[in-house]
């Protein structure tokens, strides 16, 4: 029993040492699921991480040299929940098997949730494992296409800035993005792709990329009440 428990403390500083990097995923577009509406996901991701130890070492001081990092291929699942508590404004979690969770809102600044274009934003502040004191703001853009009910298409970029509450990995920043496509009219699947660079002002940026597939699973009201009478269908006297 001694010999299982310290194959999983080995287990959990490895992931600690080479993959502390905040969740990349996406599966959002722009709308919002409405008050008093809820939604769950999960998905299956493949993602990359770099070491930031050597990450840190980037740049040779005396040289200036930059050397090559590399970078771990994690694959995750990842929950994650939405709630409506305005037409327009959801409260956001996130968790994953690489130790993230986060927390947060969306905010639909543009249509309503049955707009064939729609826009938002959000704030999500998350930790990686909690107890290792490294956390990560992240501030999204969210744009959506909505040719029908059942197809979506998505853009998502978004900057995030980690940072650590017990020193080192200070100010490390993420630019980059997710894009995909979703599928269904209540309940959808959805494939996700995403991209960005890390690094500091003082380190050499490296790409990062995730790839992923999930489903969403709405609970609620997700019916449109806004179609117009004409469109509704006669009642027979």
């Amino acid at each position: 029993m001694t010999k299982n428990y310290i194959y999983i403390l080995c287990f959990f500083f490895i992931i600690v040492l080479f993959s502390s990097c905040a969740s990349l995923t996406g599966f959002q577009d722009a709308r919002a699921v409405g008050e008093g509406n809820g939604e769950a996901m999960i998905s299956l991701n493949a993602s990359q991480s770099p070491s930031f130890i050597d990450l840190e070492e980037t740049i040779d001081g005396t040289t200036g040299e930059t050397f090559d990092i590399p970078r771990f291929l994690f694959p995750n699942i990842e929950l994650g929940g939405r709630y409506g508590i305005a037409d327009n404004l959801d409260l956001t979690l996130k968790l994953n098997t690489n130790l993230n969770i986060s927390a947060g809102i969306k905010y639909q600044i543009l249509g309503d949730r049955f707009s064939k274009y729609a826009l938002g934003t959000g704030l999500e502040v998350g930790s990686f494992g909690l107890i290792t004191g490294l956390f990560n703001t992240q501030i999204p853009l969210y744009a959506s296409i909505h040719p029908t009910e059942s197809f979506a298409f998505y853009l998502s970029p978004r900057f995030i800035y980690q940072f650590s509450s017990i020193g080192g990995l200070i100010g490390w920043n993420y630019i980059g993005g997710n894009t995909g496509l979703l599928f269904g009219s209540k309940h959808k699947f959805g494939l996700d792709f995403g991209y960005y660079q890390v690094g500091t002002s003082s380190t050499a940026r490296i790409g990062l990329i995730t790839v992923g597939v999930g489903g969403k699973f709405y609970f609620g009201n997700n019916e449109n009440t806004d179609v117009p009478s004409s469109r509704k269908k006669k009642k027979k006297r």
